[in-house]
């Protein structure tokens, strides 16, 4: 009887990878795993841009929310020059009604002279936006109107007309315009210069008064 043995299958005879193969795999690993750490850094990266842009709307909302609320609120509003009230000047009649103050009285100036205000004014070295006001017995603190440094190159503050015309003269209840522009750091850690990453802001407004005695 013959008996017929199998014969050595082609399973049995296994070999490794080839260097070629090996440097394939490879490769293709590396460019996945590279792909998902820029996907991941280009996120992140986004994401604190999204947080400056975010800081910034935030903290010029809360500034022109106050400047509008306060404006508003006013019976007589002047604009002029000056750091404090006891030197705070209103723009002469005969020259554009513009500057870096804004002295805003809560009454009308004709009733007494003991009226309550409230005083801002652009800082000129600090860069700042100051606001403080008077209660007709007791001065207010001294308080930071926005948080990021002021950059401009207008006066903050101008008198207009319903028309949007500047105003060289004196009348009742001027429209108050309010320019602000300003700029956010990248990194707060990096000084404003040149090659410094840097986002310019600018807001333009105008704001009426609604108490008008």
């Amino acid at each position: 009887m013959t008996v017929n043995l199998p014969k050595t299958r082609a399973l049995e005879q296994r070999s490794g990878f080839t260097l070629a193969e090996m440097l394939v795999v490879t490769a293709t690993l590396v460019i996945l795993i590279g792909s998902v750490i820029a996907c991941n850094l280009f996120g992140l990266s986004m994401s604190v841009r999204q947080q400056i842009w975010l800081s910034a709307s935030d903290d010029s909302a809360q500034a022109l929310g106050k400047l509008m609320t306060d404006i508003r609120s006013g019976a007589s509003n002047y604009v002029g020059s000056g750091s404090n009230w006891t030197t705070f000047a209103r723009c002469a009649d005969g020259t554009v009604h513009s500057g870096n103050s804004l002295m805003i009285y809560i009454g009308t100036t004709n009733s007494g002279t003991n009226i309550p205000f409230v005083l801002y004014w652009y800082d000129t070295v600090s860069n700042i936006l100051w606001r403080t006001n008077y209660t007709g017995s007791n001065y207010g603190d001294f308080k930071m109107v926005s948080a990021n440094p002021i950059t401009n190159d207008n006066p903050v503050f101008t008198e207009e007309d319903y028309l949007g015309n500047t105003l060289t003269n004196t009348i009742a209840t001027p429209i108050i315009q309010v320019y602000l522009s300003f700029t956010k750091l990248q990194n707060p850690q990096v000084s404003i210069a040149p090659g410094s990453p840097v986002d310019f802001y600018q807001i333009i407004t105008t704001v009426a008064s609604r108490n008008r005695q």
